[in-house]
């Protein structure tokens, strides 16, 4: 289960390119590893994480807002993203599927985004450059599901 932030700022969407930095597991819900392949990739991904442990989906997506985007305003629920993958997506010869649960916020976003040590760059990018970033796999299902690419 993850949250998913779309931090706006008029007609702009806040994305971050990875670096693939220790950060990742405990911030932003993927391995190092998997991190680090995502910023070969060049990949830019909103600002989302995975849930702890009996964790509410609104307390995640506060957290993300204020310590992984470095935003401030008040993250507003607009839909749950649900689907299923191969798992042999993350580990090659895999058996069985991934089920991903998806808590996805909007943020009208106040004050300047922070670009913490697991950003190359994070900036609010237009709805036409947007669609010329090459986004992360699930990022990319979110901002489709909700109108934006």
């Amino acid at each position: 289960m993850s949250a998913f932030i779309i931090a706006k700022r008029g007609r702009k969407v806040l994305m971050g390119k990875v670096r693939g930095t220790r950060d990742w597991p405990e911030r932003g819900g993927y391995s190092r590893h998997r991190a680090i392949e995502l910023e070969r990739e060049g990949a830019w991904l909103l600002p989302a994480t995975h849930l702890m442990m009996e964790e509410h989906p609104d307390h995640a997506a506060k957290r993300i807002t204020r310590k992984w985007a470095g935003l401030r305003g008040i993250p507003k629920f607009v839909m749950v993203q649900s689907h299923i993958r191969p798992a042999s997506l993350w580990r090659k010869g895999a058996k069985g599927n991934h089920w991903d649960l998806c808590f996805v916020y909007v943020l009208k976003a106040l004050g300047v985004p922070r670009t913490g040590a697991w950003w190359s760059e994070s900036r609010f990018v237009s709805l036409s450059e947007l669609r010329k970033l090459n986004i992360g796999r699930g990022h990319l299902d979110i901002l489709k599901e909700a109108g934006y690419v």
